[in-house]
């Protein structure tokens, strides 16, 4: 009798087993779907800016304030930006772009020192930098520290360049978080269709490299792998309360699209402005190649929509 109970308890484990693994195997699947799915939100207030190019700054917050509670599933600015990582050691700098190429769509200063206000919940006003490469554009943008909630205002050529990773000291040496702050603007051109989150930072680049960002799609990708930019990214953001569906055309959408990917928040970015143009009886953009490149090459996120969770908010 001894030679048979093993086999018998190892048979009745085994049946157990084939019992259980249907249920497991199901489960199992479900919740990495949802695990490898990165929430980007797209907010829209329409009293946070007007026709006239007027920007409501209460609106403004209020916009900002909803759509980074709802990103991180918080109720304060405290614990939104704790969530992301950001400690009160962090020294943040917020890269804007106020290239004023096509037409003037400059990230306006009330959503910036909304931004600046809300990061002051765990950060000291003096450990924030709103940065660009042209200390005049940031002036004609109105992006002045006198309205940035004491949050500082500098351009990478006054601190120099690490030419280790061809970008701004500031970014490398001074900053330990990065918050990219990108407009939405369409370009229009056969080599570069939008101009949103991986062409932002060409303005933390040391100058001689920034022509490269224009036809080169793998040199693009790759600029937001470098460590400074990869590693202390904590917050994409499209600013589009002044946006353009069609080169040099401005439309007053009046929303943020923000997430932690950024290939994800620039795929959905993309996909307001087709909603726009569809309605305005234009083509849909196509992704740029140089999305693809990033996230199979360089592996800074998703834009596959399979794998995005928009969450849309309608203040």
């Amino acid at each position: 009798m001894k030679k048979h109970r093993v086999p018998f308890r190892l048979a009745a484990v085994a049946a157990l087993f084939a019992l259980l693994l249907p249920a497991l195997g199901a489960a199992l699947p479900a919740a990495d779907a949802q695990a490898a799915k990165t929430r980007v939100v797209l907010a829209r207030n329409p009293k946070a800016i007007d026709g006239r190019d007027q920007c409501n700054a209460a609106e403004a917050a209020r916009l900002f304030d909803r759509a980074l509670s709802t990103l991180t599933d918080t109720a304060s600015a405290a614990e939104a930006w704790k969530t992301l990582g950001v400690v009160p050691g962090d020294t943040v700098a917020i890269k804007v772009n106020c290239n004023n190429w096509t037409i003037s769509l400059s990230p306006k200063p009330e959503l910036v020192a909304a931004l600046c206000r809300s990061l002051q919940a765990v950060v000291p006003a003096a450990r924030i930098i709103v940065y660009d490469n042209d200390a005049g554009a940031l002036r004609a943008a109105g992006i002045v520290e006198n309205r940035l909630a004491g949050a500082r205002v500098m351009s990478t050529a006054g601190g120099g360049f690490d030419e280790g990773q061809r970008l701004a000291n500031l970014l490398v040496r001074d900053a330990t978080k990065v918050i990219n702050l990108a407009s939405m603007k369409t370009v229009d051109e056969k080599d570069l269709i939008v101009s949103l989150l991986l062409k932002n930072h060409i303005g933390s680049l040391v100058p001689a490299d920034m022509p490269k960002c224009h036809g080169d799609h793998d040199f693009l990708a790759g600029v937001c792998a470098r460590p400074a930019i990869r590693g202390r990214t904590v917050l994409n953001m499209v600013s589009g309360l002044r946006a353009s569906y069609r080169r040099g055309v401005p439309w007053y959408w009046g929303g943020i699209v923000l997430g932690r990917d950024p290939l994800a928040v620039e795929t959905a970015a993309i996909g307001v402005i087709n909603e726009k143009r569809k309605v305005a009886g234009l083509g849909a953009l196509p992704l740029p190649r140089y999305l693809a490149i990033a996230a199979e090459k360089y592996k800074l996120g998703t834009c596959d929509p399979a794998r995005i969770e928009t969450v849309k908010l309608e203040l």
